[in-house]
């Protein structure tokens, strides 16, 4: 049949529509339905008087409806009531369906003005309402409750945050895990040192990152001592062995990873074999940073200058606007560099390159009309060639930093891929100004004038390097080889701190579903005996385990398998069974859960210092911090296991830690601030 005869799915969806049975007023004056049959709130309904019943709108349904004994036997009791009886109780039905509506009205007018009042998100009434219908629908249950600032407080911290704290725990005490650890200062200045764990929960089998605990610093002595002594008494209270740690990743802060006298030295001495991550987008981030400082200052004041001159002034925000939509570019304000300014730098050179013109245009006629000094600095600078070369550079150069970042900034289990990724940024850089075979052996020896281009083929991005087709030889000459002191400068740092050549992370890539499963690929991975050596597993087991993966599942199972997210796939396998019904792969299995905690950046901390940050807002500014830790990890638990306070399940564990005892006993309320 000829496709063009079907009927789309849009006619058949408005056909579908077109059938919604809704109550007719026309019914009202038919015999058989004008004694009961009564309009309902919802068009799609209808209501019977006499039985108090709600209907289906459907003819056929209001039909057999009034031939049902009950519906027959109500009607002969409603023919003895006088028409004066009947008027009142239909004037009283209506009457309590308008009372009933105005009541829901009232409700939500007063939730909207606590939120007003009390100035929260609006977008938090999507999980306040669900939560009231699911809690509230036992009437007695909301007249017993009694829910005071000191009691929510202390529920918040003696129930939630210690429920939390005690899972994890659990989990600690018995397997391997990583660390992420990073001091800072939240708001009221107080010094908070963050100590994250990431594991392989015992219950799902899932990799979980998920706060430990904040820990208070004294300001004035931040030491690396000081910090280590907060973190080893922190897991010592809690009974975790120091022994169970195999990882950690921090920023590139000397006090937490230098070679001598840091956190990190005082942790080798009690566990060895641990897994040093320097944080990687933090790495990046470095690098990015030092390389733009080789472009002129102009680049980074032009974006200061311009961005600050509309945000101070609403007044020229919205002539931008009307110059925006007059030349056709899409109205939206300049962006300003931020705090960590080289992860949105790239972002922030894009939205000044789309207004370009725009904006030569808006600041000649400032600087004409109005002779204002700013405009006229900016003008001059959008009028510099040389500079939009380096912007179109900046916007090329960077995509490449913000990929990597941008990959290495999620939750997903990528520690495997750690070594490949550094190695494929540092040749996507090197081949702009490289001769291709010199990229062969990556080292520092790289660098090396020798291996360079000719200035004229050093490729500089397609927007630069077609405005520099229309400029002199002169002209491109200085602008390339100020772009070869930026990669240069990126390359440099790259090959120094990205681990692109650590053997190490390079063996673990047996964790890739492309490399566990297939022949070729495991013929660089032969054995595993190194990584069994660190970690402590039997190397004998593992290798045969090893072996033996491939040859357990057939070609069909192996394309499913590789099909999955990594960690449901290795779930997947572990979950194989032998005939006498023990598992095939426990040594393969205490690997895989090893590597898969090991972290592959320090974003999460990052994450928890933006939850301190949100929680201790100026309203909020004296929380203590029992309270303020707490409230972290709860929200760190709710986001690990992507539940919120809808879908949360309270336990028995709760419910025993709900007592008066553990709520208001002296010790629990010493640190109840009265600001909370």
């Amino acid at each position: 049949m000829d496709s063009s005869n079907q009927p789309s799915t849009s006619c058949i969806e408005e056909k579908k529509r077109s059938r919604r049975k809704v109550f007719q007023y026309s019914w009202l004056s038919i015999d058989t339905f004008k004694d009961w049959l009564m309009p309902h709130e919802n068009d799609e309904k209808a209501l019977c008087s006499v039985c108090n019943k709600v209907i289906s709108c459907g003819k056929s349904d209001l039909t057999k409806h009034s031939l049902t004994k009950l519906h027959i036997n109500n009607i002969n009791k409603n023919r003895n009531i006088t028409p004066s009886a009947l008027l009142h109780k239909l004037e009283s039905n209506v009457t309590e369906k308008k009372d009933h509506v105005n009541k829901v009205k009232t409700a939500e007018i007063k939730i909207s003005a606590f939120y007003a009042e009390h100035n929260i998100a609006f977008q938090t009434v999507d999980h306040m309402v669900p939560l009231l219908k699911a809690t509230c629908s036992d009437p007695q249950v909301v007249n017993d409750l009694k829910l005071s600032r000191q009691k929510c407080t202390q529920i918040v911290k003696n129930v939630l945050g210690k429920r939390e704290t005690e899972k994890l725990i659990t989990n600690l005490k018995s397997q391997k895990f990583s660390i992420l650890i990073d001091e800072s200062t939240s708001i009221s200045n107080d010094k908070l040192l963050c100590i994250l764990v990431k594991y392989v929960s015992l219950e799902n089998k899932k990799c979980i990152t998920q706060l430990l605990e904040l820990v208070p610093l004294d300001a004035n002595e931040c030491t690396a001592d000081k910090l280590y002594s907060a973190f080893k008494e922190c897991l010592e209270n809690k009974g975790i062995p120091l022994s169970n740690i195999v990882g950690m990743a921090s920023d590139n802060a000397s006090v937490m990873i230098g070679v001598r006298d840091s956190f990190v030295t005082r942790l080798k001495k009690e566990v060895p074999a641990l897994v040093v991550l320097k944080c990687i987008c933090h790495s990046s981030a470095l690098i990015a940073s030092k390389a733009c400082s080789k472009l002129p200052d102009s680049c980074e004041n032009v974006l200061h200058a311009v961005a600050t001159y509309f945000s101070i002034s609403a007044k020229r925000s919205a002539i931008l606007r009307e110059f925006q939509n007059f030349f056709g570019v899409e109205s939206r304000k300049i962006l300003k560099l931020s705090g960590t300014r080289w992860l949105v730098l790239q972002k922030c050179v894009t939205r000044l390159l789309d207004n370009w013109e725009v904006l030569k245009h808006y600041f000649h006629l400032e600087t004409v009309e109005n002779k204002n000094n700013s405009a006229i600095t900016i003008f001059n600078i959008l009028n510099d060639n040389k500079i939009k070369a380096y912007m179109f550079f900046l916007k090329y150069a960077l995509k490449s930093f913000n990929e990597f970042n941008a990959l290495f900034q999620g939750r997903q289990i990528l520690i495997h891929k750690l070594s490949e990724s550094s190695e494929h940024l540092i040749k996507q850089m090197g081949y702009n100004f490289l001769l291709p075979h010199s990229l062969q052996n990556i080292s520092i020896d790289v660098i090396n004038p020798q291996n360079f281009l000719p200035t004229h083929s050093i490729y500089v991005g397609p927007e630069c390097e077609s405005l520099l087709e229309l400029e002199s030889l002169e002209f491109v000459i200085e602008v390339k080889t100020t772009c070869l002191s930026f990669y240069e400068t990126a390359l440099e740092g790259m090959i120094q701190r990205l681990p692109y050549n650590d053997e190490f992370f390079r063996e673990l890539k047996f964790l890739d579903p492309a490399v566990a499963l297939q022949e070729e690929s495991r013929l660089t991975f032969p054995d595993l005996r190194n990584l069994a050596k660190r970690f402590q597993i039997s190397d004998i087991d593992l290798v045969y385990e090893w072996r033996m993966l491939p040859i357990v599942f057939d070609d069909a199972n192996k394309t499913l398998l590789t099909n999955l997210e990594i960690h449901d796939m290795w779930k997947t396998i572990f979950q194989k069974k032998k005939p006498n019904n023990k598992p095939f792969f426990p040594n393969l299995e205490n690997l895989v859960n090893i590597v898969m905690s090991l972290p592959h950046s320090n974003a999460e901390a990052e994450r928890i210092f933006s939850i301190v940050t949100d929680v201790k807002n100026k309203k909020r500014n004296r929380i203590d911090v029992t309270s303020l830790d707490a409230i972290c990890k709860v929200r760190s638990s709710f986001q690990a296991n992507n539940i919120d306070c809808r879908t949360f399940q309270v336990d028995s564990t709760h419910l025993e830690l709900h007592n008066s005892k553990n709520l208001f006993s002296r010790n629990s309320c010493n640190n109840q601030h009265k600001d909370q």
